[in-house]
């Protein structure tokens, strides 16, 4: 197998606005897969295309087992891919939409082809549809014939432009799961794309996170989760995301609208003369201090507030825990946010509670927070101050 490497690829945009492709710089080893996620518009399908030879770029390298190829022609490339407009043939049945691009290369054998189009049906639920053209199909059905394609076909690397998102949330699971024991069995170099967090962390090696053309962070799941290098990352990963408060160093401590947390002289350090800071809290390390988890805590962030609302998710519950904000540093928060064209704050602070907690609206809690959970950021520049 293949593996693809990224240095400074750029694209630029008309009119001399952002680049579509910022100074973006990955490396996919061979046999590993990568999973791009972020917003709509990030430039997630731009990247895959440009891999794949489809889209041109500025400047820039890109590497398929260290040989420069962002000369070559797609084909010359080969590279398989997914698109999110499925990209059928009409007039061919599922069989041969399936069979398409492997019989496009010299050489192959009909009947390995054939067996492993028939392997590959079967695992995405297309064995019945063989016969059927696409226009019989509806669009789940469709997208599984487009990824059983890519599936079938042999190719230096494999590039899923948002390959499961037509899926119901029943059959998403199974078809991505069997897609990334397929892709797993046969050590191939995989790179997918998804707005979808959850499915992003759950599937890939690694991750990139991306937005506004460039990348903010690549590493592992849980790497990207416990240790987010910005804000924008630390605000998008998760669901619920992470809690983003205003917070003000003030000697010692930081004080926080519900909160306040002794700071020791590394982390004092590097918040320097910051009048403001933006503190991070996942609602998963906010613990009911009367339960067996926040008494369980030592170094705590402690304090005591009433709660505004509260949903039962069945596993665990959401308290919603309102605070007021300085007219002053909502202003601040707000440029950020337009900044980043991302909404990351609220005035509310969301705690993930066990689900046998006797929580109603309007009563009074006692939330403890480990002081290590509580990451500091430069609201400005968006750096994680605790890493």
């Amino acid at each position: 197998m293949t593996s693809i490497e990224v240095r400074h690829l750029t694209t630029a945009a008309r009119g001399g606005s952002r680049p579509l492709l910022d100074d973006i710089s990955l490396e996919v080893p061979e046999g590993t897969t990568l999973a791009i996620t972020g917003p709509t518009g990030a430039g997630k399908s731009l990247l895959l295309r440009t891999l794949a030879g489809l889209e041109d770029a500025t400047s820039g390298e890109i590497l398929l087992d260290d040989e420069p190829v962002t000369t070559v022609d797609p084909r010359g490339r080969d590279l398989a891919m997914v698109f999110q407009d499925f990209a059928l043939h009409p007039h061919l049945d599922v069989f041969d939409n399936l069979a398409f691009s492997s019989t496009l290369r010299r050489g192959y054998d009909k009947v390995a082809l054939s067996d492993r189009i028939e392997e590959v049906a079967e695992l995405l639920a297309l064995s019945d549809l063989l016969d059927a053209k696409p226009a019989d199909l509806d669009d789940a059905q469709r997208q599984r014939v487009a990824l059983g394609r890519s599936l079938v076909r042999d190719a230096n690397a494999y590039l899923f432009d948002s390959p499961f998102s037509s899926q119901s949330e029943r059959v998403r699971t199974h078809v991505r799961s069997v897609t990334t024991q397929w892709q797993q069995e046969n050590d191939r170099t995989s790179i997918f794309t998804t707005n979808n967090v959850e499915e992003a962390l759950s599937t890939a090696d690694r991750v990139a996170v991306m937005h506004q053309g460039f990348i903010h962070q690549v590493g592992t799941p849980r790497d990207l989760y416990e240790r987010p290098a910005d804000m924008f990352v630390a605000g998008y990963l998760g669901s619920p995301p992470m809690n983003l408060v205003p917070a003000f160093p003030m000697g010692q401590q930081l004080v926080m609208p519900l909160a306040t947390m002794l700071l020791d002289d590394e982390l004092l350090e590097r918040i320097g003369d910051r009048g403001v800071v933006v503190a991070g809290i996942r609602p998963e390390h906010c613990y009911d201090a009367t339960g067996v988890g926040g008494q369980a805590v030592t170094d705590r962030v402690e304090f005591t507030t009433r709660i505004d609302d509260v949903e039962w998710r069945g596993s665990s519950q959401f308290a919603y825990l309102g605070y007021e904000i300085e007219p002053a540093v909502e202003d601040l928060l707000n440029e950020v946010e337009d900044l980043l064209e991302f909404d990351l704050f609220q005035s509310f602070l969301v705690a993930e509670l066990a689900a046998d907690s006797a929580l109603r609206p309007g009563m009074s809690i006692r939330v403890v927070i480990p002081r290590r959970r509580v990451h500091v950021f430069d609201p400005e520049t968006g750096e994680n101050l605790t890493l």
